[in-house]
């Protein structure tokens, strides 16, 4: 939820299991698959933003990324309006769910979830290491990568990470975009605690940055 208020705690019992339910890991795999094939269009994390807010709210985790995985093979095309309801029918009037084993398609997939993708050299950017940034104030109508709780908070470059493609404009869409990594004192970010003061590191693109 990027840090906002009245959301319950963030470090929940189980929290740190990869999978709660027998079904989930299917929707990671079905996700990873429409990626490295090419099945679907639309980033998957936006997609899951355009979720009505009610349902995002009461869904869980893999429900949102099966609602994803459907929007976005819907909009490529891979399947058409009301296939996926109709073999729900279909299921639940007993028929087998088709299987296909596809060794080769496995492969690939395992492959790409090992991939590397190291940013791109900045060169000259117009923050360097030792710099006092603040984040911008604003509020993105889409999606976007940067915290609610960081905004209009200040901090001090760390490291020029490197260039990215600029996420919220889309996958593959925004120009690219120099990346800091930006620490923050907790103070800034939360306000006094009884738990002392610690550091937030955060890696933020240039967009949401402004000379302090």
């Amino acid at each position: 939820m990027g840090g906002m208020h009245g959301f319950g705690s963030v470090v929940v019992a189980g929290g740190e299991l990869a999978y709660h339910e027998r079904w989930e890991p299917r929707v990671f795999a079905m996700s990873t698959l429409v990626g490295v094939e090419g099945l679907g269009s639309g980033s998957g994390r936006a997609i899951r933003e355009e979720m009505p807010p009610e349902e995002y709210l009461r869904a869980s985790y893999y429900e949102r990324w099966l609602f994803s995985t459907e929007q976005r093979l819907l909009r490529k095309g891979t399947i058409g309006e009301g296939e996926v309801d109709a073999w729900v029918e279909r299921l639940r009037a007993g028929e087998e769910p088709p299987t296909r084993r596809d060794p080769a398609q496995a492969a690939r997939a395992l492959e790409a979830s090992r991939e590397v993708e190291p940013l791109g050299s900045a060169g000259e950017t117009p923050f360097a290491p030792g710099d006092r940034v603040r984040v911008r104030r604003m509020r993105p109508a889409g999606h976007t990568r940067c915290p609610r709780y960081a905004r209009g908070a200040a901090g001090l470059v760390e490291r020029v990470r490197g260039v990215d493609v600029f996420p919220d404009l889309g996958p593959h869409e925004g120009p690219a975009e120099p990346v800091y990594s930006v620490a923050f004192r907790s103070e800034e970010l939360f306000g006094a605690s009884g738990e002392g003061v610690w550091t937030v590191r955060l890696d933020l693109f240039e967009s949401y940055l402004e000379a302090e």
